[in-house]
């Protein structure tokens, strides 16, 4: 007999603006459901950075969060992610602090390097620079919020006695999670300081189970517990009471956030080169595939019995524990969203609350 454990379920937000929208549109409906989110008992809300195109209009997560931190009391409040090279770490270490203050100790700080070459290009930043920048990054906040006073003297920040305050709520600071693809270099960076990763939408459920797979070795070659992980997955999920039109109108949509990936979400920079940091992007680059026969198994669209069938299986093959919902993709119409995350939290989420893990 196994020990019991409860599935976990958050919201994503991607802040989306397709053509016909208004940025006052976008922020309304999206806010609305994250306070639903919270009225229908969703674990956590996640908010994900982006810069400069209509793929996502999310630029300030800090402060798009002290708006949640205001209006709900229990959600998690994550982001997904924070994209480190992007930003002072000092400054971030001070904003994510307050965060965390202002709401009782609630903040995930989910991070990554970002891919998208138009944000590096408009932060004039290199893509060559961003592991670098990003380990730099999350070495001066973990110093900021643990220590009284410190220096780093680093290749892109240097900090010479120097205390940031506040501290954050949640000791030894807010989780940190990782933004994992395909690099095992990641996976280990992550496993080694202890960060759970996630698992961004677009991946195969074999690479999925992968990435897992090397996260729990590297955690036991360091004599760590693997056991119990609880390791966030996006997925795009859709529910209707009919099955057929779920369908329909989930890969409908999926699609056309998938053909904005390809043309948005590029990792190709101004010269038509992909830095060597991120060459593990050339398979998708073209609008099909991030919706391939493979990933499509990751899509859970259909009425609530298909939905809860389809996660038990991602549940009991691939070993994920805790689901990010990606419920509004590709200009759905809110009110269909906020009618699939009602169905969701309603029939779906109470199947997965409390199962008997495997042996």
């Amino acid at each position: 007999m196994g020990k019991a454990f409860n599935m976990k379920f958050g919201t994503f937000h991607l802040f989306q603006k397709p053509a016909g929208w208004t940025d006052e549109g976008v922020f309304r409906a999206e806010l609305e459901q994250i306070q639903k989110a919270e009225e229908l008992g969703f674990d956590a809300v996640w908010l994900a950075e982006h810069h400069f195109q209509w793929y996502g209009i999310a630029t300030d997560l800090m402060q798009i969060g002290a708006w949640v931190a205001a209006r709900t009391e229990r959600v998690r409040i994550g982001t997904a992610v924070v994209v480190l090279p992007f930003h002072n770490p000092l400054r971030l270490a001070e904003q994510a602090a307050t965060l965390d203050l202002l709401s009782g100790g609630r903040l995930d700080l989910g991070v990554g390097r970002g891919y998208q070459a138009a944000e590096y290009s408009g932060f004039n930043i290199s893509m060559d620079e961003s592991r670098a920048r990003f380990a730099e990054c999350v070495e001066v906040l973990v110093k900021a919020w643990t220590q009284e006073t410190f220096s780093h003297e680093g290749k892109y920040t240097q900090v010479r006695d120097v205390s940031v305050l506040p501290k954050p709520a949640q000791k030894p600071h807010p989780p940190i999670y990782v933004a994992s693809w395909m690099t095992p270099e990641t996976i280990r960076f992550a496993a080694e300081r202890g960060f759970p990763i996630m698992s961004p939408a677009g991946l195969a459920a074999d690479q999925i189970k992968t990435n897992y797979q090397l996260y729990a070795e590297t955690l036991e070659s360091l004599g760590r517990d693997a056991s119990g992980l609880e390791l966030p997955a996006l997925i795009h999920i859709y529910v209707d009471e009919n099955d057929e039109r779920a369908r329909r109108t989930g890969m409908e949509h999926a699609r056309r956030y998938g053909a904005s990936l390809a043309t948005l979400g590029t990792s190709v920079q101004p010269d038509g080169e992909l830095s060597s940091e991120y060459q593990h992007y050339k398979q998708f680059a073209d609008a099909g595939a991030a919706l391939r026969e493979t990933r499509q198994e990751l899509m859970l669209f259909g009425n609530p019995d298909s939905v809860a069938h389809k996660l038990k299986w991602v549940r009991d093959e691939l070993g994920v524990r805790y689901v990010m919902c990606w419920m509004n993709m590709g200009g759905l119409e809110p009110e269909r969203v906020l009618t699939s995350m009602r169905l969701f939290a309603e029939e779906v989420i109470p199947r997965f609350r409390t199962v008997e893990a495997k042996a």
